[in-house]
C-alpha cells in the first residue's frame, strides 16, 4: 500500500497548526474581584460599597436675556423655566443622589447613550433655528471611566435635542 507521505506532512502541520490556534483562542484566566476600597461609601444598607457607575452633579439655570439663535421668533408657548436654580447630585448602578427621579434619570442615560449623550454638538452641524427656552443646564462628573464637564442650552435645534435626549435627567 501506498502512503501519499509528501502531501500529508504539509496537512499534518496545518491541522496542528490550526489546533495550537484554537488553543490559544478563549482563555480561561480566572480574576478574583477586587476588595471595595477602603474609602468607599457605605451603601443604604450601612455597610461598605463599590463606587457607582455614574456620578453626576447637575445644575439647572435660566440664563436671563436668552432668546432664540439667528432671526427665530420665540415660540408663544411658554417653556417651563426654575424660578430658581435647582441642582441635584444623581448616582446610577445603584440608583440615588438627591435628584428628584433617579429610576427615572438613570433609565433615560442609558436609554440616551450614557457618557456620549453628553458629547459636544460638531461646529459643522446644521442646527434649525428651534429654541427651546432660556433653560441651561451645567452636567459635571463622570459616566463609567469618562469624565463629563458640559453645558447643555435650549438656544437651537442642536442643543434643543441634547437637552430633550437626556429626559429624566435634567427635566425629573
Amino acid at each position: 500500500m501506498r502512503m501519499p507521505t509528501a502531501a500529508t506532512a504539509p496537512t499534518a502541520l496545518i491541522v496542528l497548526g490550526l489546533g495550537l490556534a484554537a488553543a490559544g483562542c478563549g482563555g480561561s484566566e480566572v480574576t478574583t474581584p477586587q476588595s471595595p476600597p477602603a474609602d468607599a461609601t457605605p451603601s443604604a444598607s450601612g455597610t461598605a460599597g463599590p463606587p457607582p457607575e455614574t456620578e453626576l452633579t447637575i445644575r439647572i439655570t435660566t440664563e436671563p436675556g436668552a432668546g432664540p439663535s439667528g432671526e427665530a421668533e420665540p415660540s408663544p408657548v411658554p417653556s417651563p423655566s426654575p424660578s430658581e436654580p435647582a441642582t441635584w447630585q444623581l448616582t446610577c448602578e445603584p440608583a440615588g443622589g438627591d435628584h428628584p427621579s433617579p429610576e427615572a434619570a438613570c433609565s433615560d442615560l442609558a436609554e440616551a447613550g450614557g457618557a456620549e449623550a453628553f458629547e459636544e454638538v460638531p461646529e459643522s452641524s446644521p442646527c434649525t433655528f428651534i429654541y427651546g427656552g432660556p433653560q441651561v443646564a451645567r452636567v459635571e462628573g463622570h459616566v463609567g471611566d469618562t469624565s463629563i464637564d458640559t453645558e447643555i442650552t435650549k438656544a437651537d435645534g442642536c442643543e434643543l435635542q441634547r437637552y430633550e435626549d437626556l429626559g429624566a435627567v435634567l427635566a425629573p
